[in-house]
């Protein structure tokens, strides 16, 4: 895992490093909530949702404010990889905005902002408009918290005026991702799951996920929801643990916010019947 962090700055490095394609303004961006237009190469960005904050670093571009990364076991409001990036680029240390179900309306418009990039996240129609009123805003293509990776770097890049260089940068990433899979033939055709605990049930991020996205492009198979699991929420489904062994999946792969947290839910009597977890996949 740190391997791949290394990995993730030095690609962000690289590209702090390449020269800037002039592209010309205005750019009008399409997205759920409609289409926004950026008059102008913006200088003072605010991101909110996730990932937006590291292809605009990635991109040479530190948002003046973004999303605290402060959680249960995360004891800090910047991952190490994004701190990085942001003493290498020698700015000012960002706002941390409150992560909060919905936009800090008030904290994002005390920034001034030019441009508010939200491409991976679930901002709704009215929280677009307010939003709409301090800068221009732009939201996820089409369903909440689905936007792949590529989208949002792609999508990323015309909104900061680097289209090109963001298109370079998924093509490269893409390839990356495929060479570190093809180090492990095992892998593929082999069926994967990734699932959190929620609310009492498995969540399971359904094929529209991020996530599994990301397991598919470096060659695992992402299998349909079970018939036993509830009508799908968006990006996940959620499965009753008395079904948890009907998963249909070769690899169960899930997160849990501290090691405590993890050890208690493996110990669950329910949770040894799945035969993912009973054979150690």
């Amino acid at each position: 895992m740190k391997r791949v962090f290394h990995v993730a700055v030095a690609l962000a490095a690289l590209f702090f490093t390449l020269p800037a394609l002039a592209q010309s303004f205005p750019v009008t961006i399409k997205h759920v909530h409609g289409e926004t237009v950026i008059p102008a190469a913006p200088q003072r960005v605010v991101t909110w949702g996730w990932s937006s904050t590291e292809a605009a670093i990635a991109l040479g571009t530190v948002p003046v404010g973004f999303p605290t990364f402060r959680s249960e076991g995360l004891d800090v409001d910047v991952v190490p990889w994004v701190q990085e990036a942001i003493d290498a680029a020698g700015v000012q240390t960002p706002v941390y905005l409150d992560n909060a179900a919905s936009p800090p309306i008030e904290q994002i418009a005390a920034l001034k902002p030019d441009l508010i990039l939200a491409v991976y996240s679930g901002i709704t129609e009215d929280e677009y408009k307010l939003l709409s009123q301090i800068a221009p805003v732009v939201a996820y293509p089409t369903t909440p918290w689905t936007a792949s990776w590529q989208e949002t770097i792609t999508i990323v890049g015309e909104a900061l005026g680097k289209a090109d260089e963001g298109r370079a940068m998924v093509a490269d990433l893409e390839q990356f991702i495929k060479d570190e899979a093809a180090k492990h033939p095992a892998l593929a055709g082999t069926s994967a799951v990734t699932m959190i605990d929620y609310n009492g049930a498995a969540a399971i991020h359904s094929a529209e996920d991020a996530r599994a996205k990301l397991l598919k492009l470096a060659g695992l198979a992402i299998p349909d929801r079970p018939v036993a699991a509830g009508e799908p929420q968006g990006f996940w489904y959620a499965l009753s643990y008395e079904n948890f062994d009907q998963i249909p999946a070769d690899v169960l792969i899930t997160f849990f916010s501290t090691e405590q947290a993890a050890d208690e839910w493996f110990a669950r009597d329910y949770v040894q019947i799945a035969p993912q977890i009973a054979k150690g996949a």
